[in-house]
């Protein structure tokens, strides 16, 4: 569609060139050289080929690396989800201390049930490595995302640790609750994970394992 819209926007110029140049030959000049280099850029430009088409065993390939990957990401999708309540349970904690809500007392019984949790979370997401059956290209990547999710994990876990163990009862260091609350949502605000960023992993893996999209209009 651009290249429709350069043609016409070229063609009204050479029609007001055509016009208001008093020389025709200039004109004629100009619009030969004009025609002979893009003929030539043209004729020159490096076309991309299409890719040649999958074999039968390239898409079955292809399809054992879609199961395995997709088995994988079951799971880790159920831990993501997992982290994410989590960390809405530790927000609601503080907010309701905040809100005076909960003593310190129950804040500090429920971040320690909360830091047990999380704890466990973290080791089981430490175990779930990336299968060695996918490819090279596609295990860097799960790789990448796992990385990510362990120091995401481990990011949570210690802003829950240590927020806790502010909350204890037995050494902490104000008795007025206001204190208390400015004190906890600094670990809060110094502590948490910036965030869970694998877009760009996951966009990757999806263009690997997906057929090209001449092939998907192919399939019965």
């Amino acid at each position: 569609m651009w290249l429709y819209f350069l043609l016409a926007v070229i063609a009204v110029l050479l029609i007001l060139l055509h016009h208001y140049i008093p020389r025709k030959r200039v004109f004629w000049t100009f619009f030969a050289v004009l025609l002979l280099t893009g003929g030539a850029s043209w004729y020159l430009y490096p076309r991309q080929e299409p890719p040649p088409p999958l074999t039968q065993a390239e898409r079955d390939e292809l399809a054992a690396q879609q199961e395995i990957f997709a088995a994988w990401y079951r799971d880790y999708q159920k831990q993501v989800d997992q982290l994410d309540n989590n960390w809405q349970r530790y927000h609601h904690i503080l907010e309701n201390f905040k809100e005076d809500n909960i003593s310190i007392q129950t804040a500090y019984v429920r971040l320690t049930q909360l830091e047990k949790d999380s704890g466990e979370l973290r080791e089981r997401i430490a175990r779930h490595t990336p299968p060695r059956e996918l490819s090279d290209a596609n295990y860097d990547l799960v790789t990448g995302i796992t990385v990510k999710t362990n120091a995401y994990a481990e990011a949570q876990y210690r802003t829950i640790a240590l927020s806790k163990a502010a909350a204890d009862p037995a050494n902490i260091r104000s008795d007025d609750q206001e204190e208390q609350s400015r004190m906890l949502q600094s670990i809060m605000n110094r502590e948490s994970p910036a965030g869970l960023f694998i877009a760009s992993e996951v966009s990757a893996l999806r263009d690997n394992l997906t057929l090209p999209a001449e092939e998907e209009t192919e399939q019965p």
